[in-house]
């Protein structure tokens, strides 16, 4: 990995999240046999479209069936067309399999958290990137996914920004923030933990961070355009994972907890 990429692989970590740092290991390491990429492409034929998709027998989930879940949930979450970001690929991956390139980069305390993290059941989880095959190679290539949780269908992680997200405002509005936060959880059928709300002191390109706890204990980290309140990701702590300290001071010092009566 050469610098350029160990500096957004390093934003990466401590600001979007594990997923995404995870997709950006494993696209990053020594090539090995431990992910499967099909892509899906649309061709015209007779007047008509049809979408063709590579099967690989790997797993509880079909990589078709991946596919077909991360669209509908880019439809349901987000009002997306997936097809609009590019082909669809899709990786399977576990956090154990990163742990040990993570730990050769991170500072000593965020190495030595990340031993504990390594000794807890980590899931098994299908990556499915909507990308155009023109930016595959990009340091960020994954900056638009969706995580699947293997065993229970779970999408615990969801990223996809779009010019539309961009915005000049500044101002952040409490109370659209909360309400943002809780039904997008409420359309999964989940709910917010009260009092368990904290958002960026600033924004940034119109966007903001948020951060919440869930009824069922785990953590989620959010991205919140101020355009419309609409969430751009989300990342559900879903191995219950500790905290790194180097992201355990990020949301010390640039977040504040959200008041709203």
């Amino acid at each position: 990995m050469n610098k350029k990429n160990i500096l957004v692989f390093s934003m990466a970590l401590s600001i979007v999240g594990s997923s995404t740092a995870a997709v950006f290991a494993s696209e990053n390491a020594v090539p090995s046999t431990k992910n499967n990429v099909v892509t899906m492409a649309s061709k015209a034929g007779n007047g008509t479209n049809q979408t063709t998709v590579a099967k690989v027998a790997n797993g509880k989930i079909s990589d078709a069936e991946a596919v077909k879940m991360a669209t509908k949930a880019l439809k349901d979450y987000r009002g997306l067309d997936a097809k609009s970001f590019g082909e669809a690929h899709v990786k399977r991956t576990n956090a154990q399999e990163d742990f040990k390139f993570l730990m050769g980069i991170v500072s000593k305390e965020d190495a030595a958290v990340l031993k504990e993290n390594a000794k807890k059941d980590t899931a098994n989880v299908i990556v499915v990137q909507f990308v155009r095959a023109e930016d595959l190679n990009q340091p960020m290539g994954a900056s638009n996914n969706i995580v699947i949780n293997e065993k229970t269908g779970e999408i615990v992680s969801l990223a996809a920004f779009t010019d539309e997200d961009r915005s000049k405002e500044t101002t952040i509005n409490d109370a659209k923030v909360k309400s943002a936060v809780i039904n997008f959880f409420g359309k999964q059928q989940k709910k917010v933990k009260e009092n368990t709300l904290k958002v960026s002191k600033s924004a940034s390109s119109g966007t903001i961070r948020v951060l919440c706890n869930l009824e069922d204990g785990r953590d989620v980290k959010m991205t919140i355009s101020l355009k419309n309140y609409s969430v751009s990701s989300y990342e559900i702590n879903y191995d219950r994972l500790i905290t790194l300290p180097s992201v355990a001071k990020d949301y010390r010092e640039n977040f504040r907890v959200l008041k709203v009566n």
